[in-house]
């Protein structure tokens, strides 16, 4: 059973730092050695939120100039850039012009020059290698990234568009509110996980190959067996995935055909179902309820488990409270 406590310091991993110089914010990220030539006029002032969460290193790098960056992360790392909003559309990278939505994947000893224009807001989300070769080990899949800087670019209706609301729900620099939710280990275990697995989607190339109705329940019920083995700990996309040896895709492909659901949502239930246990003890707070089972968006989880439930999870507290001053 979880008991939920209230969290009393922040999380470590979590750093926010303004800088009023190009030179100061070249020297903000931590693990990497970068030079930073500013090239428009005007005052300098910048920021980089970072974040480090068990072989991935997130960082919100944003300046209100443009910017020739060069430099290295750490050795046998995949970095991938992706832009959450800017007002010029466009950058430039090793020479040449891009365009539109797009995702820069490079090898840490071999990152391109890169223009990054004024008022970028960039996520640059670093991972060891082997946790990627890991990964996809387990899902039977290979590694195929070009061994030189790669631009994907990104349809309107991707996994981008899940990503940015999400990295921007996180990492609000020195928001109270994103410090107090990754203190959750819930919290900091889903945003990896969803992470890696969008940006795994987003260079994925997959093509899935159609199974028999009784192979795809086979997968399904591999993946619901494991999931309701450890309910009262429900298992990330990642945990499922590895589990059964499919992408996410694949998986979700199973899953579409044989229930009409997804696994993210399969998983979303067994876990709004866990926020409801927990409530009916009559001694829990909402919010803390809701982020211990790794919900961060609270108006989305409220609107889910009004869904789920007929009723929102201030009234399931509050008649909890009822019958346990009832009847004990």
């Amino acid at each position: 059973m979880h008991t939920t406590v209230t969290p009393t310091a922040p999380f470590q991993g979590f750093r926010h730092r303004q800088s009023s110089d190009v030179e100061e914010h070249a020297r903000q990220l931590s693990g990497w050695q970068c030079r930073y030539d500013q090239v428009t006029p005007g005052r300098f002032a910048g920021s980089v939120t970072e974040l480090h969460l068990e072989g991935i290193q997130l960082a919100r790098d944003q300046a209100n100039q443009a910017i020739v960056k060069n430099g290295n992360a750490w050795p046998n790392a995949i970095t991938f850039s992706l832009p959450l909003e800017t007002r010029d559309p466009g950058f430039h990278c090793d020479g040449h012009a891009v365009s539109g939505p797009c995702l820069l994947t490079a090898h840490s000893d071999r990152l391109p020059e890169v223009r990054a224009p004024a008022y970028l807001d960039l996520l640059r989300v670093t991972i060891d290698e082997s946790l990627l070769e890991e990964v996809q080990g387990h899902q039977q899949r290979s590694l195929n990234l070009p061994a030189v800087a790669h631009c994907y670019r990104l349809g309107s209706h991707s996994e981008r568009d899940e990503l940015i609301p999400l990295a921007r729900s996180l990492m609000q620099g020195d928001s109270p509110r994103s410090q107090a939710l990754l203190t959750h280990a819930a919290i900091r275990s889903g945003f990896r996980d969803m992470v890696l697995m969008h940006l795994l989607d987003l260079i994925d190339n997959e093509r899935i190959t159609l199974l028999a109705p009784h192979a795809r329940k086979r997968i399904v019920d591999r993946a619901c067996d494991y999931a309701l083995a450890h309910r009262d700990a429900p298992p990330s996309i990642v945990d499922l995935c590895n589990q059964v040896g499919a992408s996410r895709r694949k998986l979700q492909y199973c899953f579409q055909e044989t229930l009409g659901i997804n696994p993210v949502a399969y998983l979303r239930t067994l876990r709004l179902n866990g926020v409801h246990r927990d409530l009916l003890q009559a001694d829990k707070n909402v919010q803390d309820t809701a982020s211990h089972w790794g919900f961060w968006h609270l108006s989305r989880f409220a609107a889910d488990y009004r869904q789920l439930f007929g009723e929102h999870p201030s009234e399931t507290l509050q008649r909890a409270k009822r019958d346990f001053a009832e009847y004990g």
